[in-house]
């Protein structure tokens, strides 16, 4: 996937829990239940101790590239509570059976799609648990091309709220589609609008895009088309 087919967020990880005792294996990082540890494509804020590296980064890293959708078309993630069962072999194809109300489900929401990922530290002691979610977009200096395409998008939902999202490309010059990287195509234009709708900046529906009225961390200032 090249970047020009992302968009790019702002992560934020919590720990949630200590799975097992910490009280009788200490963590030695001294982490503490709700620590938080952010990252925006350039800059990592807060504590990361070197146990949780290996485990942290590929989850950091995909929320950072695809936000909620790293983790929402992840088809285990909905998989709820399941007991051995081989006379469901012929149904399953491998032999598991639901169970209502046991155990606990991986998905986020029982009425909507999977949010948010997780990661625990290599101390099997204690096993931190983080969880991983997007924030925002990004408006870092190495995200910056993605995310002035995506607030120019925003804009002109603002500025004509129903907007038909297959209208969108009309009411920009051919310098700004074309001229300007990354260039603004079909496809493109459909990234940022899932990001938007991801982030709660905007509703589609029927084809159509509302704003929401979140303002985003920063308006830039766009150039006039041409010098």
């Amino acid at each position: 996937m090249g970047l020009e087919e992302v968009s790019m967020y702002k992560v934020k990880c919590t720990l949630k829990e200590f799975i097992l005792d910490e009280e009788a294996h200490p963590c030695h990082f001294n982490y503490k239940v709700g620590d938080e540890i952010y990252y925006d494509g350039e800059t990592f804020t807060g504590r990361i101790c070197p146990g949780l590296i290996a485990s942290m980064m590929p989850i950091v890293n995909g929320v950072f590239l695809l936000g909620h959708r790293f983790t929402e078309t992840i088809a285990f993630r909905y998989r709820g509570a399941d007991v051995r069962d081989p006379e469901m072999e012929k149904y399953d194809g491998v032999g598991f059976r639901p169970v209502e109300g046991k155990g606990i489900a991986l998905n986020a929401s029982a009425k909507g799609r999977a949010r948010g990922h997780h990661f625990a530290c290599a101390d099997t002691r204690i096993l931190a648990h983080f969880t991983c979610v997007p924030i925002d977009l990004s408006d870092c200096e190495y995200a910056r091309p993605f995310y002035r395409r995506s607030i120019a998008v925003l804009e002109k939902i603002e500025a004509e709220p129903g907007i038909r999202t297959d209208e969108l490309l009309d009411r920009f010059t051919e310098f700004q589609r074309t001229g300007i990287a990354p260039k603004l195509t079909p496809v493109f234009v459909g990234v940022l609008l899932d990001a938007l709708e991801d982030m709660g900046y905007i509703r589609i529906e029927d084809g159509q895009a509302y704003p929401l009225g979140k303002e985003p961390p920063s308006r830039p200032v766009f150039a006039a088309d041409e010098e």
